[in-house]
Parts: structure tokens; C-alpha cells; sequence
């Protein structure tokens, strides 16, 4: 029962708590008391109204009471958000984005209003987008440009809603709106560098065929051999793996290529994952892309607003933050990396442009950052080391982030993973020396002395385990190329973390066996590795794994990917054992095969 004396700020007190724990009949009647006591609580007729619209058939008169709430009080903000809402869920965008336009006028300093308003602005362009209504779409996008800018400050949430909108300005070949989103973003990614310092252009993208037809390059073309999958190989992966492993002869019927003689730029820094990310532009309107799925997006790298099946994008070029390197004789591009996978499986190969394109022979090669292990590889394929220009070199140390304009630049295509471990087979074992002292075949691949990704945590246990079993701890980082070439070669049983070295894997003998150890994250079915392990499949020998687990504390892991790679693994020595002694089975049975046969 309720006090006799009891005011009505106190009894609005009393419904609000009803309200909130959800004895809304009971708040109801809190709230009419109110108003028949004060017809002018715009408070009460608000929350009354809130409780109205839960039911259908009152919903309608819970919307009146809310609309003559905000009569009675403009600057009622929770009524802006709730008949937003109440508009929203009858997917009536538009009555929802009125009741905004409202609120931020009345309101223009309440930054939620703004936040929700250029997100239902959003919505609005992709539904138009859905239905091909280009011009309304434009109209929506400018309209959420300019709630963008009225607001008062910047939060996360408009933040994050640029990229996006500069996508569907690409979409709609609105460049102006979307470099005006640019602009408007390099203010934050790029805050202490002046507006008149940033280039912004937009950016057609296409495969090395259509960018070479577009740019007018002349190319020389090609068919290569390849290494692809056989029966065994799938029986060795497990099913979901098996789409992967099934398009790698699709991925090596293309031909290949190289445009020569092209007048570009290429904007390369922002160090990525493995590699120093590359941009080759011509005439700052066309952009060679031909991995669609590793296009790179982040607040500082220059691509931006990349349109789905990275057809055209937006892009930015601090000059500041980069040096600038002309260069007008002839020069061969190919990416740079440091990362010793990416180097011999995805750049080397290319550089096969060579064999197929005789007048390249004498053009230097540019790079970026070559370390000593890569020079011993292109002497290998036999590039000397003075046809090997080293930006790097060239630079002072600080240096990262370079633009390059080529004047007669020539441009490979990139070489599928089938492709270039036929290629890298076929030049790099003939160099095996069988006169040098035989290598043991039974390896552990230990990353004790390297880079902490891929770290095993019990590694010393892992590898007294194995050498139970015959098998030599070998550190990678101790060996030649042409030593590790050779052991490679010769190896029956390879165990090894994920990590670059496993790129070794193209030299190992088609009765060998590649055992991985390996993170919780890779091999199963909703790994977000998959594609890359399945493109990547060990298209000679056979495939093994074992997942460990991780160790520390789980929630002191990272959530991203490359992020969770440096994150210790235990290997689980019982079932590490137990695959070996199947593989030492399967390699008897193997090698009796072979000797059946011979006889």
C-alpha cells in the first residue's frame, strides 16, 4: 500500500522500478495515476506509452503518447531513441530516421542520436543497394555524410561505419562521396599529417590479364607445368580439407605472365603479417590485384573502401610517410617478405619470367630488405647478387616505406602454389650434391632458437621422444639452402611446428612423410585456415598432424589469428608416438613395396 502523502516524483521513482523489473502492469497504473494528477509529465506519458507499444494492439496509441510526450518536452531524449526503435521494428526506416533528424536537432549534442542515425542512414543505401535503386542509394550516402559531419566529435561506431560507406560509394561509382569519407578518415588515421599532404584516388583493381589490357602493356605469355594432387594426397587430408585440395588444379590450368615496359608506381610499406605489403598502380587509376582475398584492410594501410570481389577501391597516400625512389632503367618487380615460405613458395617462382622472356635476363630485380638465406636462393636460380637492387640499401634505416616509380617496370603475374613447387622441384633438386656426406632421415625441425610463433612448449620432451625412434633434432636456422634442399630430399619421416619452414616440404620424396605439429586453430572444419592449408597441401609425400593445446590462460589469449600463432603448444607425447610407429609401419610396408617390385 502507498503512503497517503507520497509526491509524484516519488511515485514515478516507484513505477520506474516497476518498470525495470518488469511488472509493467503495475508501472501502467503508476504512470496513469501520474498523469491524471499532471497531464503535462511528459516523463510519465513517455514510459506509458514505451509499455503500449509492447503490446500490438495497443502499440499505435503507445506511439501517440510518446509522439505527445516529445510535445510537451523536445529534449526528452530516451522518447528520440524509444519511437526510433518502435519505428524500427515495424521496419519502417524512414519514420524511425524523422524521429532522429528530430532528435539531433533538438538535441545536437547527444552523441547516441547521432550514432543511430547514420547507421539507420546506412542501412537505408545497402537496402536500396539490394534493389539497384542507385540514385536513392546516393542520396542516402550523402545524407549520412552530412549527419557525419554535423556531429560532434568522432566516436568508433561513425568511425567504423566509413569503410563501409566508402564501399558502397565505390559500388555506385560515387567518387566524390567517397573520398570525401576518406578524407574524413585520414583525420584520424592520420592525424598529425596536413589534409594537403594526403593523395586520395580511387582505383579500378583487376588480375594481371585485365590490368595488363587495361594499362596497355605488352605481355608474354605462358603455359606451365605443375604438381598437382593426386588420390593420395586427399586420402591423407580429412574431407573439409578436401574442396581446397580440389580446386589446385584449377588454380594451375590459367597461364602465366609477364607485362614489360610499364610505367608504374608501386606504394609499398605497412609491413603485414609476413610480408611488406606492395601496390603496383598505373596511372593512379588501375591497381593489379590478383589475390582478391588478401587484400589488406587496417587504419593505416593505404587501400581503403575495397568493394566486394575487389573490383575498385578507394586509396590514400601520405606523402610524409613515405620516401620516394625513381628509378628509369630497366627493372624486373616482383613483392618482398622476409618471411621464409612466402619468399621461396610465392616470389621466387616468379622470377621464371626469366626463362620464358629472355630480354629480362639482364634486367636488375628489385627488392626490398634481402636477407643472406635469400641471396643464396637466387644464386640457386641463377640471379648473381649484383642483378639484385636492394632497396633497403639504398635507404636510411628508419626507412620502411617506400614509393617506387619504375619507368620501364616488368610485371609477373603471380604463380600458383602447384606451379611453383613443380618449378622449384625442377630447379632446385638437380643441384643435390651426391658426393656430400649423407644427411639424417628421420628430422625434427626444432624452433627452440627461432622466432617465438609456432613454439612448442615441451619441445625438449618432443624431441628425446623422437630421437627414440631414430630421429636427429635439426635447428633450420644452422643449415645452408642447399643443405636443407639435401636432407630434405633424402628424409623418410619430417616432424616439424607449423611455421615457414614447412615450405620444405615441395623437396621431400614422394614416400616421405610431413608430420605438423600444430595450434587447435588449424585442422578442423571451421578453421579460418583451411583455404590457405588447403592451397598449400603437401602436393609431394604425405601429411601428418597433431594438434596440441595451448598454454596459459585462456583469457589472456588473443583474438585474432596472427595474433593466437605466438601463443606456446603442448604436443601430447602418447599420440605423438603413436603416430610415428604408424608411419614407420607405413614406410616398412612402403619400402617392401619397392623392393617386391624391383625383383
Amino acid at each position: 500500500m502507498l503512503p497517503v502523502t507520497i509526491s509524484t516524483e516519488e511515485l514515478l521513482h516507484l513505477a520506474v522500478d516497476h518498470h525495470k523489473a518488469g511488472r509493467l502492469a503495475i508501472a501502467a497504473s503508476f504512470y496513469q495515476r501520474i498523469i491524471a494528477l499532471q497531464p503535462w509529465n511528459a516523463n510519465a506519458i513517455h514510459l506509458l506509452g514505451l509499455i503500449l507499444t509492447r503490446t500490438p494492439e495497443t502499440a499505435a496509441g503507445g506511439a501517440w503518447l510518446m509522439t505527445r510526450a516529445l510535445r510537451l518536452d523536445p529534449l526528452l531524449e530516451p522518447a528520440y531513441i524509444n519511437l526510433t526503435n518502435f519505428y524500427r521494428g515495424r521496419n519502417d526506416l524512414e519514420a524511425a530516421i524523422a524521429w532522429l533528424e528530430r532528435g539531433v536537432e533538438a538535441l545536437p549534442n547527444v552523441i547516441v542520436l547521432w550514432e543511430t542515425l547514420c547507421t539507420l542512414r546506412h542501412n537505408q543505401a545497402v537496402r536500396f543497394l539490394e534493389t539497384e535503386d542507385r540514385e536513392t542509394v546516393r542520396q542516402q550516402l550523402r545524407r549520412c555524410r552530412a549527419h557525419v559531419h554535423s556531429a560532434p566529435y568522432l566516436t568508433q561506431t561513425l568511425y567504423e561505419l566509413l569503410e563501409p560507406q566508402i564501399r558502397i560509394a565505390m559500388l555506385i561509382d560515387d567518387t566524390e562521396t567517397a573520398v570525401a569519407y576518406i578524407a574524413l578518415r585520414n583525420r584520424f588515421d592520420f592525424a598529425k599529417i596536413p589534409a594537403g599532404d594526403i593523395d586520395i584516388f580511387t582505383l579500378t583493381l583487376s588480375d594481371f590479364f585485365g590490368w595488363s589490357r587495361h594499362v596497355g602493356a605488352r605481355t608474354v605469355t605462358w603455359q606451365a607445368a605443375a604438381t598437382l594432387p593426386t588420390e593420395a594426397t586427399r586420402l591423407d587430408y580429412p574431407d573439409y580439407m578436401h574442396p581446397f585440395i580440389n580446386q589446385l588444379p584449377a588454380l594451375a590450368a590459367p597461364p602465366l605472365g609477364v607485362a614489360i615496359d610499364v610505367p608504374v608506381e608501386v606504394v609499398q610499406g605497412f609491413y603485414v603479417k609476413d610480408n611488406y605489403e606492395s601496390f603496383v598502380i598505373y596511372d593512379r587509376q588501375h591497381m593489379l590485384c590478383e589475390n582478391h582475398q588478401a587484400v589488406i584492410r587496417g587504419a593505416h594501410v593505404p587501400l581503403i573502401g575495397v568493394t566486394p570481389a575487389a573490383t575498385a577501391a578507394g586509396f590514400r597516400l601520405p606523402r610524409p610517410l613515405y620516401r620516394h625512389m625513381d628509378i628509369d632503367e630497366p627493372i624486373i618487380f616482383v613483392p618482398s617478405t622476409p618471411n621464409y615460405w612466402h619468399f621461396m613458395v610465392e616470389v621466387l617462382p616468379m622470377l621464371m619470367v626469366r626463362e620464358q622472356a629472355p630480354e629480362l635476363c639482364d634486367h636488375q630485380i628489385l627488392l626490398f630488405d634481402v636477407r643472406p638465406y635469400q641471396y643464396e636462393m637466387l644464386t640457386m636460380v641463377g640471379i648473381a647478387p649484383e642483378q639484385i637492387l636492394d632497396a633497403r640499401q639504398l635507404l636510411e634505416p628508419e626507412v620502411k616505406q617506400v614509393v617506387y616509380r619504375l619507368r620501364q617496370a616488368a610485371i609477373p603475374s603471380q604463380v600458383p602454389y602447384p606451379i611453383a613447387y613443380h618449378w622449384l622441384r625442377s630447379r632446385l633438386l638437380p643441384q643435390i650434391r651426391h658426393d656430400h656426406p649423407t644427411h639424417p632421415r628421420r628430422i625434427f625441425l626444432s624452433r627452440r632458437g627461432a622466432y617465438p610463433k609456432h613454439r612448442i612448449a615441451n619441445d625438449s620432451e618432443v624431441g628425446a621422444l623422437l630421437e627414440r625412434h631414430g630421429f636427429t633434432v635439426v635447428l633450420p636456422e644452422t643449415l645452408s639452402i642447399l643443405e636443407t634442399i639435401e636432407m630434405i630430399a633424402g628424409a623418410e619421416i619430417v616432424v616439424a611446428p607449423i611455421g615457414a619452414g614447412t615450405a620444405n616440404h615441395v623437396f621431400l620424396p614422394p614416400y616421405g612423410a610431413w608430420v605438423h605439429l600444430n595450434s587447435p586453430d588449424f585442422f578442423h572444419p571451421e578453421s579460418t585456415w583451411n583455404r590457405q592449408m588447403g592451397n598449400q597441401a603437401t602436393l609431394c609425400g604425405h601429411f601428418r598432424h597433431v594438434t596440441g593445446r595451448f598454454i596459459g590462460d585462456p583469457a589472456s589469449f588473443p583474438t585474432r589469428d596472427v595474433d593466437r600463432l605466438e601463443i606456446p603448444i603442448e604436443i601430447d607425447l602418447c599420440v605423438l608416438e603413436q603416430l610415428i610407429v604408424a608411419e614407420e609401419q607405413r614406410l616398412a610396408r612402403s619400402l617392401q613395396g619397392v623392393a617386391n617390385i624391383s625383383e
